[in-house]
């Protein structure tokens, strides 16, 4: 269950950017990455009892298969995907599964949710990005 993004810029400044610029946008993308993965890992932590994992195995720090297979990476130009890596019970486990249909379990919606929180969230991302890259201008 992927969950992709892409970056659409408009203006005199994008028209033709600098390298600064580009490589600016590429540092807004990745951390907008960073931030999914991490919010994608805290969404599927195990809760006390372990949603994905059994209690032993939570106590014992494991990351879960399904967890390990979180990845992210930035793709070409400003275009960026975070995946299960293709895992097969993915989609039941987000809910859009043919499964899902014929059983209780509805899903968890994380990779849904996390693309909800990185639209809400893509501002304050790239305002902390834009601040480091002009206090190295200083």
């Amino acid at each position: 269950m992927p969950v992709t993004f892409d970056i659409e810029l408009k203006g005199p400044v994008f028209t033709n950017p600098s390298a600064k610029v580009q490589d600016a946008m590429g540092d807004i993308l990745q951390a907008a990455v960073e931030e999914g993965e991490k919010h994608l890992d805290e969404m599927l932590r195990p809760r006390p009892a372990g949603v994905y994992l059994n209690v032993s195995t939570a106590e014992g720090g494991s990351v879960g298969n399904y967890r390990k297979n979180v990845q992210g990476k930035v793709e070409g130009n400003l275009h960026a995907l975070i995946t299960d890596g293709g895992c097969v019970y993915g989609p039941w486990l987000e809910g859009v599964g043919s499964r899902n249909a014929t059983t209780r379990f509805k899903g968890y919606s994380s990779f849904r949710r996390t693309a909800q929180y990185l639209v809400e969230h893509i501002g304050v991302i790239a305002e902390g990005v834009i601040k480091k890259l002009i206090g190295k201008l200083d």
